[in-house]
C-alpha cells in the first residue's frame, strides 16, 4: 500500500489540474463559422456602379476578447468564406470597407458571434461592404 500511495497522489494532482484547463476560443474543435461579402462597386460622388458577391475579399477573426486577428481567409468567387475547426466561444470578424470620407479611405464592419456547441455550424449575416 504504501508503494501505491505516491501513484495515487499523482493521479489525484494530475485530475485537478486537467479539470482546471478549460478550452478557450480559437482552433482545434469541430465548430465552423462562415458567410459571404457582398460588394457594392462605387464611384468618388458614391454612385453605385454594379454589386453582387466578393471574391478574394479578405475576412479576418479574433479569438476570444482579442483585438488583433489571429486569421484570416480570402472568400471565394461566389462570396464564400468559411473558418473550420474553431472551439465553442466567443469570436469577432471583420472586413474592410471603402470610405470616401474616412481616415485612409476605409472603414471596417464586424460581426460578434458565439459559438456555444462544440459541432455548431454559425451562418452569419453577409457582410456588405464598398470598393
Amino acid at each position: 500500500m504504501k508503494k501505491l500511495f505516491p501513484y495515487l497522489i499523482t493521479l489525484a494532482v494530475s485530475s485537478v489540474i486537467l479539470a482546471s484547463c478549460g478550452v478557450e476560443p480559437g482552433e482545434g474543435g469541430l465548430a465552423s463559422i462562415r458567410g459571404k461579402v457582398y460588394g457594392y462597386d462605387i464611384n468618388s460622388s458614391d454612385k453605385v456602379l454594379d454589386s453582387g458577391y466578393v471574391g478574394d475579399a479578405r475576412v479576418f477573426i479574433s479569438y476570444g476578447d482579442h483585438s488583433w486577428s489571429d486569421d484570416d481567409v480570402r472568400t471565394s468567387f461566389t462570396g464564400d468564406y468559411a473558418f473550420r475547426g474553431l472551439h465553442k466561444g466567443k469570436y469577432t470578424l471583420w472586413v474592410f470597407s471603402q470610405c470616401n470620407t474616412c481616415a485612409f479611405n476605409q472603414t471596417y464592419i464586424k460581426q460578434e458571434v458565439e459559438i456555444t456547441e462544440s459541432d455548431q455550424e454559425v451562418v452569419l449575416p453577409d457582410f456588405v461592404i464598398k470598393d
